[in-house]
């Protein structure tokens, strides 16, 4: 998906933050098509906003009435990379959907598929959210998933940083796993039998 500072780079003439306001926070586009602007991820730190096929559908039908404001000297142009994007919209709807789905598997885990599984950050954020932040074992698409924890402590013993690991067995008979990878503080001398000696305990 596009993000909507993209989008409207795509809309030639343009003036991209004038018209970023009048879509995020002016009446240019109604409640109902201002609900198809999504959070890019569900991070704190990622403010980048996308925007769906029928919100750029307005957009584009705006810029081409002439209601975005647009640079000096400048006028509404062919717009073909913004028109391929609003023409291409069933795939878009489809993306939303999906993202959709797996932030409601959070709260309703009868939504969770098997081929989620692999997403780790997923896993960790449903485990999280029934557990707590601990090892433990959920059933989800009517298999057993077990979630392990292992701490590692920095050399002073001050910190610690954690490896997690989801395994089950698949609908297929296969053993499989999905791990974060070991932390940094896996590799440092603390947590290496040939080179622990003089620590702190």
């Amino acid at each position: 998906m596009r993000s909507l500072t993209d989008f409207l780079k795509d809309l030639p003439g343009v003036a991209p933050r004038k018209a970023y306001a009048l879509v995020k926070i002016g009446d240019l586009l109604a409640a109902e098509l201002k609900r198809d602007l999504h959070p890019r991820s569900d991070s704190l730190f990622d403010l980048v906003t996308v925007v769906g096929p029928d919100a750029a559908a307005a957009i584009l039908h705006a810029y081409k009435e002439g209601s975005l404001p647009m640079q000096r000297r400048r006028s509404v142009e062919e717009a073909p990379i913004a028109e391929a994007y609003v023409r291409d919209a069933e795939p878009l709807r489809e993306l939303i959907d999906e993202r959709k789905r797996r932030k409601c598997c959070l709260k309703d885990v009868s939504l969770v598929r098997e081929s989620d599984f692999l997403d780790h950050r997923l896993m960790n954020r449903i485990f999280f959210e029934k557990l707590g932040a601990g090892p433990g074992k959920l059933t989800l698409a009517g298999i057993e998933v077990s979630k392990d924890i292992r701490g590692f402590s920095s050399n002073s013993g001050k910190t610690t940083g954690y490896d997690s690991t989801f395994t089950w067995t698949g609908s297929d008979g296969v053993p499989r796993n999905s791990g974060s990878g070991p932390p940094s503080e896996a590799f440092n001398r603390r947590n290496d039998e040939k080179r622990n000696w003089g620590l702190h305990e």
